[in-house]
């Protein structure tokens, strides 16, 4: 089981992108509308604490 640390989590943008990464966005309802809670993270590819996040989740070694 992926254990991750929720405090470097954001709490105001996407937990499946951060917690999946983006092979989470390839099948979510919210890809490209107002209500996607992840436009940042997909532009970006980092969460507003700074955090890497790729194609399965948060990169917690990379931080800017």
């Amino acid at each position: 089981m992926k254990k991750i640390d929720t405090s470097k989590l954001s709490h105001n943008e996407c937990w499946s992108v951060q917690i999946n990464g983006f092979k989470h966005c390839k099948n979510c309802k919210w890809i490209g509308l107002t209500a996607c809670e992840g436009m940042s993270i997909i532009k970006i590819r980092r969460n507003s604490k700074g955090y890497l996040i790729g194609e399965t989740g948060i990169i917690e070694d990379d931080r800017v």
